[in-house]
């Protein structure tokens, strides 16, 4: 929408291929809503925007963004997160906790929600932290931040993997009584300590410090263990091997609520 409509002003999206298929349709949208999808002519005192040969789409989420705001505000923030997001078609986006104050807390959560809704570019949903400064020894403040303003709906240590399983299994527990969800950062620290490239022959004729696959493959093979222990729903972040998709397979078979990621 333009500048110069107003929130109020109908928007009408002329001659727009949904998810690139079909036939072109116009597309009224009124008060936030869509109000009609059709071929058949529109009389309307609306904005139009010619859309022939653009494909119209829903808009995207991206549950794994880092905005780096508070503490990074140098390498990026809200703002200019909220408006590559607006840019490439993301409505919402949910905010990485490894900031500066890291957001285990209400206080920090509730600032990243209050600042994007200043903003106003895209939804921003802050991701709480599931350990005390992501130092993965004792489970922040879960129920608190999920309660806050900011509403937390899910929580991650991204960045460093919560790799002791009796504080996953405690923070998956709580996740279950609060209808959140965990997401985990699958890495093994002490397989990938130093680790810059993947292990193999490569690595070796490069005298490289290989990661090994089993540095995300044991983590991973965890995670939906303790998730049906527990209840609860888990999601993996950047899976990246084979071995990783089949764990993912089985644990879906069991009838264990997993999701996962991949990165380009």
């Amino acid at each position: 929408m333009s500048a110069r409509t107003s929130a109020n002003t109908p928007v009408l999206i002329k001659g727009a291929l949904l998810y690139g298929e079909g036939e072109p349709v116009d597309v009224l949208v009124a008060d936030g809503e869509i109000r009609r999808i059709g071929t058949d002519p529109v009389v309307v005192d609306a904005e139009i925007i010619d859309a022939q040969g653009q494909i119209l789409l829903p808009g995207f989420v991206d549950l794994h963004t880092h905005l780096r705001e508070p503490g990074r505000e140098d390498t990026e923030t809200i703002e200019t997160g909220s408006a590559a997001a607006a840019l490439g078609g993301y409505t919402a986006v949910f905010a990485m906790a490894n900031t500066n104050p890291v957001a285990d807390s209400v206080v920090v959560t509730d600032h990243v929600w209050r600042r994007g809704r200043e903003v106003g570019l895209v939804d921003v949903y802050p991701v709480g932290a599931v350990t005390v400064g992501l130092a993965g020894k004792q489970l922040a403040e879960m129920g608190t931040m999920a309660a806050g303003l900011g509403a937390v709906r899910m929580f991650s240590d991204d960045g460093h993997c919560v790799y002791d399983p009796l504080i996953m299994r405690r923070a998956l527990e709580y996740a279950n009584s609060l209808g959140v969800l965990i997401a985990q950062h699958a890495e093994e620290p002490r397989l990938t300590e130093g680790a810059i490239a993947h292990e193999g022959p490569t690595a070796a004729r490069l005298g490289l410090a290989g990661w090994p696959r089993a540095g995300e493959e044991s983590i991973v093979a965890a995670a939906p263990l303790l998730a049906r222990a527990a209840g609860a729903r888990g999601h993996i972040f950047h899976p990246s091997t084979p071995g990783t998709l089949e764990l993912g397979k089985w644990a879906k078979c069991q009838g264990i609520a997993i999701t996962a990621e991949v990165t380009p």
